[in-house]
């Protein structure tokens, strides 16, 4: 099991533009070459992105890096009409490609989206306004929607927040880059991970899934990943654990057990440290949020 490479092919045109109207988002953690908008106009799972694992809800914008990991995965029940998001593609070099100086001032931009930016506050909703425009539009006009929208960002970086800071060696380094490593051992422990969230999750499986010993595994890991394996899977577990409150009434002790916890003190310990709020009071939080 690895990571898949997507392969993106627009010969005629400067970018791809993507409109997905699916009953769930499926498929595996997967990478490219390009930069990637992506806004959630339906649907509600866990969004891994780098080493972010975090719940996502309807609207979700996040600005994915190149050759970074990246997957949205609805869990639990969705809406009757479905999921649907706009998927804007686009090369790295394309500003310098054009030769415009206009466009090169935008390039701070994606270096501040590397490995990925989540979209808040007003320039969410700015954003997603000139992504409407998308479906439909002609190529010169998609090309024009693209410019705004990297301006629109630019003029409120105070609205990005980075869900995983850029460290040199990661395994989402571009692979074309003088000395990128290759990504294919922790590839396969990330898409391990995102497959088998609810089992046991040792260092020993992991290890053997990488092919390195377990003596090795940790060092191996925080080197790719930036950060522990177990600090790793409890992200990931508490993500989902934050999904399951919100969209169900199951008790906090069962979805601890059916998120992988295997007791409900470590759990609220974890869930505090990430969320900052006791289990029920997120749920209640988020539930009032969301009924607004």
């Amino acid at each position: 099991m690895k990571i898949a490479r997507e392969p993106i092919h627009h010969d005629q045109e400067s970018l791809r533009c993507l409109h997905l109207a699916l009953p769930g988002f499926e498929g595996e953690l997967h990478r490219h070459g390009h930069l990637e908008l992506t806004w959630i106009e339906r649907g509600q799972g866990l969004r891994w992105v780098g080493d972010s694992v975090a719940p996502f809800f309807d609207g979700d914008l996040v600005l994915v890096g190149s050759e970074t990991p990246h997957l949205w995965a609805t869990r639990g029940a969705q809406a009757a009409q479905g999921c649907a998001a706009a998927v804007l593609q686009f090369p790295a070099e394309l500003l310098q490609r054009s030769g415009l100086p206009e466009l090169r001032t935008l390039t701070p931009l994606l270096t501040q989206a590397a490995p990925a930016v989540e979209v808040l506050g007003p320039t969410r909703s700015e954003v997603q306004a000139l992504l409407a425009r998308l479906p439909g539009a002609s190529a010169q006009r998609r090309v024009a929607v693209l410019i705004e929208v990297l301006g629109c960002l630019l003029a409120g970086a105070g609205d990005l927040r980075r869900l995983s800071a850029p460290r040199p060696g990661a395994a989402w380094t571009p692979a074309s880059a003088p000395g990128g490593p290759n990504p294919q051992r922790i590839d396969r422990v990330l898409s391990w991970i995102e497959a088998h969230l609810a089992e046991e999750l040792t260092v020993e499986r992991a290890a053997a899934v990488a092919h390195v010993s377990p003596a090795a595994f940790g060092r191996f890991f925080r080197r790719e990943v930036g950060k522990s394996f177990t600090a790793y899977v409890n992200d990931a577990r508490c993500g989902w654990a934050a999904l399951r409150l919100v969209q169900g009434r199951e008790p906090i002790a069962q979805v601890a057990q059916a998120c992988g916890f295997a007791t409900l003190s470590n759990f609220n310990e974890q869930f505090r440290r990430r969320h900052g709020v006791a289990a029920r009071d997120f749920r209640a939080g988020r539930v009032a949020w969301r009924s607004l």
